[in-house]
């Protein structure tokens, strides 16, 4: 400790030298510099710095007696003279940025190319002064140059790590160039840097700890910026998932009088089919015994067992139901976590998708199931498919498109009416099938289970 005019000062010297790959072999004075000339890097990419984190780190510089590695800087002159030029050819609407932040400080003062941190620490330390290396050779990296710090360091924010990738892109860089010279992954560059499409709101929610993962839920699932923050509002007053956000804002709620065929019934019967009088000219006419007929009663039988009724109706507005029945209430919420699903789309997962598929796409043909589907998709805020006059033209003019997509779409919507029909037949027990179903559900849009179907699950 040193005794000046002013009172007592500290000064806490390079403790040992620990070299960084962004050393330049010709820079090797170091100096002590005052730290009240040390000024930010405008390109900075930390935004947030932890008091716990300083403290930790100023913790280290007074056990060490020092700081572990000198900070780099450069000369706030040349830094203005270059990066003023090149802003104003490459990034007009940065220079205001640089100018408050750098425009009026001394000319012989230095900005802070990477050790931002330490210099922190070591005020917070008691320090006037920080072991610096002065290395003018480095201004044209000053973007990218505190991002493999960081990193290493205490560790950047996803929108941190964004906003610093963004900035050694608009230097000319590939990303493959920067994901070399930052230890990163080029997917992992390109995920940080959608994040940046997000309103500013979710964007500093993300720097706050919202999980990156869902962030990147309203980027695949909504388009625009307003749907985004709007499903964000519905996260945060609701605290539910973004995919269950995301598919409640793409799926009006059904509409009154909703024909739905698959509410939950109790054993319902195959509804009887009329019968007609030995007399009628209908029935003679389709009994005829006759041996040229290639279409005998046995194969109409069969045939009509495999595709049940040629239109069986809304059976729910005609049934009588039971609101207060755990089975009616399950169903209900089952049928709008099948909207949602449907109003978002395929999911990003595959495999997933297939294991659910697959039951559907193996099963006899169920004009049930493809009148539900059809309500679904065409409940979709923008309709699914190409317009069709009754559901068997669209689903003809469906798969006559040839649209891989498209045909996925439809047929995870088919395939989740099928499921729900089998879980909605209280006379069956539920199998791997039915547990299955409600796993998807659960993982695309977070639904969560009755206790009545939790004992449906255990075979109660």
């Amino acid at each position: 400790m040193a005794v000046g005019a002013s009172g007592p000062t500290m000064s806490f010297g390079r403790k040992k030298k620990t070299r960084s790959i962004w050393d330049d072999p010709d820079a090797t004075e170091i100096i002590d510099i005052p730290l009240e000339q040390l000024h930010p890097n405008p390109f900075n990419p930390r935004l947030v710095y932890l008091d716990e984190d300083i403290d930790e780190l100023s913790e280290s510089i007074k056990a060490e007696g020092g700081v572990l590695q000198d900070l780099s800087v450069a000369e706030v002159e040349p830094f203005l003279d270059y990066w003023r030029t090149r802003l104003a050819e490459m990034q007009p609407e940065m220079l205001d940025k640089l100018e408050e932040e750098l425009g009026s400080k001394p000319l012989d003062d230095y900005v802070v190319l990477i050790g931002h941190n330490r210099k922190l620490a070591l005020a917070r330390a008691g320090a006037n002064t920080g072991p610096c290396k002065v290395t003018n050779s480095k201004i044209p990296r000053a973007r990218l140059l505190g991002l493999p710090e960081n990193m290493r360091r205490i560790p950047l924010n996803p929108i941190e790590e964004a906003l610093g990738f963004q900035g050694a892109l608009a230097d000319g860089l590939l990303q493959a160039e920067v994901a070399a010279q930052t230890g990163c992954k080029q997917p992992h560059i390109s995920r940080r840097l959608k994040l940046l499409k997000l309103p500013s709101e979710i964007q500093r929610a993300v720097m706050e700890g919202l999980a990156v993962s869902e962030a990147e839920v309203l980027l695949d699932r909504l388009t625009t910026a307003e749907e985004r923050l709007q499903a964000w509002l519905i996260m945060r007053e609701e605290g539910i998932k973004a995919a269950f956000a995301a598919a409640r804002l793409l799926a009006p709620p059904a509409p009154e009088g909703s024909t739905d065929n698959l509410k939950t019934k109790r054993s319902r019967p195959v509804p009887e089919q009329k019968t007609q009088s030995p007399g009628d000219s209908d029935l003679k006419e389709s009994s005829d015994a006759d041996p040229g007929n290639p279409r005998s009663d046995v194969e109409k039988n069969a045939s009509d067992q495999q595709t049940g009724p040629a239109n069986p109706g809304p059976q729910n507005e005609t049934d009588s139901q039971d609101e207060t029945d755990p089975n009616y209430e399950a169903a209900q919420r089952r049928v709008m976590a099948c909207r949602s699903i449907v109003a978002m789309g395929v999911p990003s997962n595959p495999r997933e998708t297939l294991r659910l598929l697959a039951p559907a796409l193996i099963a006899p043909p169920n004009r049930a199931a493809q009148d539900t589907a059809y309500e679904w998709l065409l409940s979709v805020a923008k309709p699914v498919g190409p317009d069709a006059a009754s559901v068997r033209k669209y689903f003809t003019a469906v798969s006559e498109t040839g649209d891989a997509k498209l045909i996925t779409h439809v047929a995870l919507a088919v395939a989740l009416a099928i499921a729900e029909q089998r879980a909605a037949d209280e006379s069956r027990p539920w199998d791997a099938q039915d547990r299955d179903y409600l796993a998807h559900l659960k993982s695309v849009v977070n639904y969560q289970p009755t206790d009545w179907e939790l004992d449906r699950l255990d075979g109660k």
